[in-house]
């Protein structure tokens, strides 16, 4: 997750809206997370997936597809060379 100091989020709320739209950004306050912006449709998809659990055969093709197009975070690159084993 992404994280930005408070003084960041003052200065750059463009660049908070930015990010945010691709995946959730970590504010913090004196090097504590404090708060979480994501998008809208991000919360939606907490808030309607709060409490489900689907088997694999009956998840919903959204959900299997947003799954799908996510990405892992650059500074995990290296686990790859993991999988290889």
């Amino acid at each position: 997750m992404v994280s930005i100091t408070g003084e960041q989020l003052q200065k750059k709320a463009g660049l908070l809206r930015a990010e945010a739209r691709r995946h959730p950004v970590e504010v913090t306050y004196h090097g504590r997370a404090e708060l979480v912006v994501m998008s809208v449709e991000d919360y939606e998809l907490l808030r309607q997936n709060r409490k489900l659990a689907y088997r694999i055969d009956e998840m919903p093709v959204e959900k299997i597809e947003r799954i799908a197009a996510n990405k892992m975070d650059e500074r995990h690159s290296g686990l790859n060379e993991l999988m290889d084993d």
